[in-house]
């Protein structure tokens, strides 16, 4: 990175947030990720018992401690999402033009007594025949095989293998153009929100958002249960897609999840609207994460094809915050080099933002509100500032980390340092582009805490003696003020 600050540890600018599962399990695992490249974990609560999330939320913090630096975890809530049930043998085979009945789990023992059925697939759907009509699609494992209703029997619906192939228990459902009757919420995700309340995760990703409404319940719930964490919205469904501009308003960020978004729409339209959402969420000044199938030979291969290398360069280009790993670490043969490639082709990319700025455009275009205008401008004021090569860093003095938002958005050269109070916040905005947290203890008035910011760099070996960075604060401090103070600052 283009930057003379002698930093203790790696300054990523776009973050790699990785899947953990069994390929990972281990304190030495995930920190062999994090040396690699990586900057966040995310916990899939689809899988696995809980017992086994708080192993990984121990083995995140022991190699977070063996870093130095801080690591955002992100519980990533089922939703109501659909899937196949436990299968005979873990497998089946399905072949075209086979009849098959699809019995939700809760009634299966009362299908399977139903004379003449030869195969039958229990689903975790207990509203399915009252959602599928003769006619309908029904999806299976993201598209591979294909069904097509041809009736119903009971609480159970006749299907017939348009496309088959071999189904694998819990493997996903997709009923595209089909508003499925299931909550927005279900138990599930409400034990994962407790789950990351008790355990002080730092983001909530929220699957199979449909409407703003989806995520302002997930976040009265966990203020509710005392928790902070920032809240993701995935968007997955095209009732997300007609209401993304309410959702990105409510969220900190979204998650463009190509996996069930791909099967729900039309697969060609993926990468228009993949553009489409990451410039919206940019012109917000949103988190956004691209995910799903990035480097997804490497589950089995020791590295990636050019597509997926193009498609990662992309994303970065696009101006995503974040790109996301899901089976290539969680079960993958090769994580570690997963981590490693995926970190070369975003640090490639990142050098187009430098030496061909033609490429950059501006990535904040309608973020600023009247009540927080100033804000605002102090941040673009910092940027620029950084884009003349005046400074060697930023730093911010948060307590919520909207201004490092703001600032990141706008992609400065140098980094950004998130300078905080509080460790949620230092880890929360660790996921953000080109940004740093650290701690701060001691506060006291705005002069004062400059200079116990200056120390801190100092002794920490950020920057050199000499070097200068801006620095952005809210003044008076004590008021807790929004940021409002620019000072270009030699350390």
């Amino acid at each position: 990175m283009a930057t003379r600050a002698r930093a203790r540890v790696s300054y990523h600018r776009t973050k790699i947030l990785c899947t953990v599962g069994p390929s990972v399990a281990s304190t030495d695992k995930i920190y062999q990720l994090l040396v690699a490249g990586a900057d966040a974990f995310r916990i899939n609560f689809s899988h696995g018992s809980e017992e086994t999330h708080a192993a990984y939320v121990q083995w995140i913090r022991e190699a977070e401690q063996r870093v130095g630096r801080f690591v955002p975890i992100v519980v990533d809530l089922p939703g109501p999402k659909l899937r196949v049930g436990s299968l005979p043998g873990g497998a089946i085979e399905l072949r075209a033009g086979e009849r098959v009945l699809l019995t939700d789990v809760a009634h299966q023992k009362v299908e399977e007594a139903l004379p003449g059925r030869q195969l039958i697939i229990p689903v975790e759907y207990p509203t399915i025949a009252q959602d599928l009509r003769p006619g309908n699609a029904v999806l299976l494992d993201d598209g591979k095989m294909r069904l097509q209703v041809t009736g119903k029997v009971g609480t159970a619906v006749e299907a017939v293998v348009v496309v088959g192939g071999v189904l694998q228990s819990r493997k996903g459902i997709n009923v595209p153009g089909i508003r499925i009757s299931l909550p927005s919420l279900t138990e599930r995700d409400r034990a994962g929100i407790l789950f990351a309340s008790q355990h002080g995760c730092d983001y909530v990703a929220v699957s199979f958002v449909r409407s703003a409404e989806d995520v302002i319940a997930v976040r009265e719930l966990l203020r509710k249960e005392g928790s902070n964490a920032w809240v993701i919205a995935k968007i997955e469904k095209p009732e997300a897609l007609a209401n993304v501009e309410q959702i990105i308003a409510v969220a900190d960020g979204i998650m463009i999840a190509r996996g069930d978004l791909g099967v729900e729409i039309p697969a060609v339209q993926v990468p228009l609207v993949q553009k489409r959402l990451i410039n919206l969420a940019n012109s917000k000044a949103k988190l956004v994460i691209t995910a799903t199938q990035m480097l997804e030979s490497m589950v089995q291969n020791p590295m990636p094809t050019r597509a997926e290398a193009s498609d990662v360069a992309n994303a970065v280009l696009d101006g995503t915050d974040v790109v996301m790993l899901s089976a290539e670490t969680s079960v993958g043969a090769y994580p570690v080099e997963a981590v490693m490639y995926m970190r070369s082709i975003c640090q490639e990319a990142e050098q187009a933002l430098t030496v061909h700025p033609e490429v950059v455009r501006s990535l904040v275009g309608e973020a600023a509100t009247p009540e927080r205008i100033v804000t605002d401008a102090i941040a673009a004021a910092a940027a620029a500032i950084a884009a003349e090569r005046q400074v060697q860093g930023i730093v911010s003095l948060t307590l919520s980390g909207e201004t490092v938002r703001l600032i990141s958005k706008r992609r400065p050269p140098t980094p950004i340092l998130a300078v905080t109070q509080s460790p949620m916040v230092a880890r929360n905005v660790s996921l953000l582009w080109g940004t740093m947290g650290i701690l701060l203890e001691r506060v006291g008035s705005t002069d004062e805490t400059i200079e116990e910011v200056k120390l801190l760099l100092r002794r920490k070996r950020y920057f050199l003696p000499g070097e200068r960075v801006v620095i952005t604060i809210g003044r008076p401090l004590v008021a807790r003020s929004r940021t409002n103070m620019l000072s270009i600052e030699v350390i």
